[in-house]
């Protein structure tokens, strides 16, 4: 299985490429991340794509450009979401962070919801992780290779689950 991956310098997509695939990746050295036409020019080969990296709305806008191009292959695209999608977190300073989540959340049941496709959209939503956006954060956080686990069942699972929600206790 051949995967690109955006986002994956640090944190939760590092991880995943420790995972025995071939990763093509797309990181801030290979160009902006805004640039969908550039990454999925990188990607276009790949079984798997996943929609990794944070920045502003690029997850929607890769999600969206991703699957008018793939939509009659079977292929997949799995995007990392958060948990944060379907409640009003408490706390000050990731209202952004929360807004762009619903909207890739949108997206990949809009296109979920189309049920006539090859292409499968995938959308695993952690609760907090201990990364880099959480370190200032004293609360339970799942670890980095939980989420990668997590994308591992999705990756490797016959069976299309089309979204997941998953949480310490």
């Amino acid at each position: 299985m051949k995967i690109g991956i955006t986002g994956t310098t640090a944190g939760i997509g590092q991880a995943v490429c420790q995972l025995p695939y071939e990763f093509v990746k797309f990181d801030r050295t290979d160009g902006d991340i805004h640039d969908s036409e550039a990454v999925y020019e990188k990607f276009k080969d790949c079984d798997v794509f996943i929609n990794n990296a944070w920045d502003n709305d690029c997850q929607t806008k890769l999600l969206k450009f991703f699957f008018n191009k793939w939509k009659d292959q079977a292929k997949k695209i799995v995007s990392i979401g958060s948990t944060v999608a379907t409640y009003n977190p408490t706390g000050s300073g990731y209202s952004d962070y929360v807004d762009l989540k619903r909207e890739l959340r949108k997206a990949h049941c809009d296109i979920v919801n189309l049920k006539t496709t090859n292409c499968k959209s995938y959308l695993v939503n952690p609760g907090v992780t201990d990364t880099n956006l959480t370190a200032e954060q004293n609360r339970k956080k799942m670890t980095v290779q939980d989420v990668v686990d997590m994308i591992r069942f999705v990756l490797d699972h016959k069976l299309y689950i089309p979204e997941i929600y998953f949480y310490v206790e």
